[in-house]
């Protein structure tokens, strides 16, 4: 699970026996609130743009894990938080922070996430003094290689410039910066089937497809729907003219609700078969497909809210690919209580009609697949903070 895998981060930072841009050692929490504040700006401004770690419990020169089970002034997520709300940050852009615990050679060792941003750069608008350090207003701090930039200096011009054009995405390439932008769908006007962006009119968005031409491959989840009429068509994102991301779209529900189609997810309990039992269609949520449904959706529109609240019930939708292959590893340890649920749903979606009887039977059977694994992907949320104690 997710925890697993910064564990294993985590070690992999430990074993280099170094700090660097993104990553800073402390053997204890912070004993002052000024040094804490300055640490966690430096990292949320730091120039490798990625997340970043403090990671606590770490002796300072050998790097052996001391754990901080015994510690004084720890803090857990919603402290955490509600000590970067209490602060004066410009327009009241705080850095976004994620406290875990894991466990490292018997010890509790806490590591504090800043996550990264385009909201660079991050600075006060009033001081923050606390036993003798102060946190200076309109000084801009970052991290270069493992050091801060000293609590009563800004950094240097290169890297101010820098992290300003972060925030406007000139670091970004221009797809990149066209999935950033479809975040504010106000920053986007509609011309028929075209969406061009107001700042930026290079960037484009069309809906390509013809309504007197039906796909007669109807996938599953459309019979999900009030109305399992299906019309595709194709998306393209352009920069310039020059196509920088394709994708088919289905129009549902009687041209009720568009999206992406989601990816194919196959699993099986079956160690030696070649061919899979199962299949489901998701999406991620950092995946292109998954911002692009977000954006096609008119969240004003009760016809497709209630479409896709229909979809996303036979569709599953994960944080990342990560996620998703820790779920199916946990559907494989819980295959009875899959295949109870399977057997309980025998009597839903009757009533839906194909072509085929081979055709309704693989429909009904992949409607019951994805609402079932949506049911236990609620459960393994559930179980995987239960494992893992992330608070202290």
């Amino acid at each position: 699970m997710q925890a697993i895998a910064l564990e294993d981060e985590i070690k992999e930072l430990i074993i280099t026996k170094r700090e660097d841009d993104y990553w800073d050692f402390k053997e204890k929490h912070h004993s002052n609130d000024a040094n804490l504040l300055h640490d966690i700006i430096c990292m949320a401004n730091n120039r490798a743009d990625r997340d970043a770690y403090i990671i606590f419990g770490i002796a300072d020169r050998t790097f052996e894990v001391v754990g901080v089970e015994n510690g004084e002034n720890r803090r857990n997520q919603q402290q955490m938080i509600d000590f970067l709300k209490a602060k004066k940050f410009i327009s009241g852009i705080r850095p976004r922070v994620e406290m875990r615990t894991i466990w490292l050679a018997g010890h509790e060792v806490d590591v504090l996430t800043i996550k990264n941003s385009t909201d660079t750069p991050y600075y006060l608008t009033e001081d923050f003094p606390n036993v003798g350090r102060r946190v200076r207003a309109n000084h801009i701090y970052t991290r270069i290689g493992d050091t801060n930039t000293d609590i009563d200096k800004s950094t240097d011009i290169n890297n101010i410039e820098y992290l300003w054009k972060k925030r406007f995405l000139l670091t970004r390439s221009p797809f990149e910066q066209i999935m950033k932008r479809i975040e504010n769908k106000d920053e986007w006007k509609q011309d028929e089937d075209t969406y061009y962006n107001i700042i930026n009119p290079e960037f484009t968005i069309t809906l390509e497809y013809d309504e007197n031409v039906r796909d007669t491959r109807v996938e599953f989840y459309a019979y999900a729907m009030t109305n399992p009429s299906t019309l595709y068509g194709m998306l393209s994102i352009k920069y310039f003219g020059t196509q920088l991301y394709g994708r088919q779209v289905a129009i549902l529900d009687s041209a009720q609700y568009s999206t992406p189609v989601p990816e194919w997810g196959f699993f099986t309990f079956c160690e030696y078969k070649s061919n899979p039992d199962y299949a489901m269609k998701y999406f991620t949520k950092d995946s292109p497909h998954f911002k692009l449904n977000t954006f096609l959706y008119d969240d004003n529109s009760f016809e497709q809210g209630y479409a896709r609240q229909k979809f996303f019930e036979v569709i599953l939708l994960f944080e990342d690919l990560l996620e998703k292959d820790d779920f199916l590893g946990y559907v494989h340890l819980h295959k009875d209580n899959f295949l109870d649920k399977l057997v309980a749903l025998d009597d839903e979606w009757s009533w839906i009609e194909t072509n085929t009887q081979r055709q309704q039977e693989q429909v009904v059977f992949r409607l019951k697949t994805g609402k079932i694994l949506n049911q236990m992907l609620k459960e393994f949320r559930k179980s995987d903070r239960s494992e893992h104690d992330y608070t202290v």
